[in-house]
């Protein structure tokens, strides 16, 4: 069951990326049907890692970090999405103005670095071989949706999404550490 889930998660991951891939080029934006694809790209393989169907209270030291990990994986993605000031633009429907400050001062994609710990945090507190080829998944669909999305930035704000990737980290940094 759990392999037939994973299974469909990557066919739609590679459907929804392909086809966002698509729309940024021929379109200049997401449709509802792009924007639907990729909804579908990340809650199915929230279904591999069972804490969509069950959750039980910490127990464990691993599954108190786990809930550390889920707690502020939720709080990083409310950041994104404050800093966004915009709910046409968070769902990829408007690309209005290149957002550059709050969260996004230390990162060019908070929001997938929060989704990320959050699904970390869930599979810490019932790990398993499938919780790992999951977030394996999500890791490797985020990053190809980051890379769709940085060309399309690039062919919209130019020069600005040039110099804001030169100062910002894809993903994570403070100080000198880049990720």
């Amino acid at each position: 069951m759990l392999g037939d889930m994973l299974a469909l998660a990557i066919l739609v991951s590679v459907v929804a990326l392909l086809h966002a891939r698509w729309e940024y080029r021929k379109r200049g934006r997401l449709t509802l049907v792009g924007l639907f694809l990729l909804c579908g790209m990340l809650f199915l393989q929230n279904l591999v890692l069972e804490y969509a169907t069950s959750y039980e209270i910490p127990s464990t030291l691993v599954d108190y970090i786990g809930f550390f990990l889920v707690f502020a994986g939720i709080i990083l993605c409310l950041a994104s999405i404050i800093s966004f000031r915009s709910v046409p633009k968070m769902m990829c429907q408007d690309v209005g103005v290149l957002t550059e400050s709050g969260i996004y001062h230390w990162s060019r994609n908070p929001q997938y670095v929060g989704y990320l710990l959050f699904l970390l945090g869930f599979a810490l507190t019932d790990w398993s071989i499938w919780c790992l080829a999951a977030l394996f998944v999500v890791a490797i669909s985020l990053h190809l949706l980051v890379l769709i999305e940085e060309e399309h930035l690039r062919r919209i704000f130019g020069e600005q999404y040039i110099d804001f990737c030169h100062r910002v980290p894809r993903y994570l940094g403070w100080g000198s550490m880049r990720i």
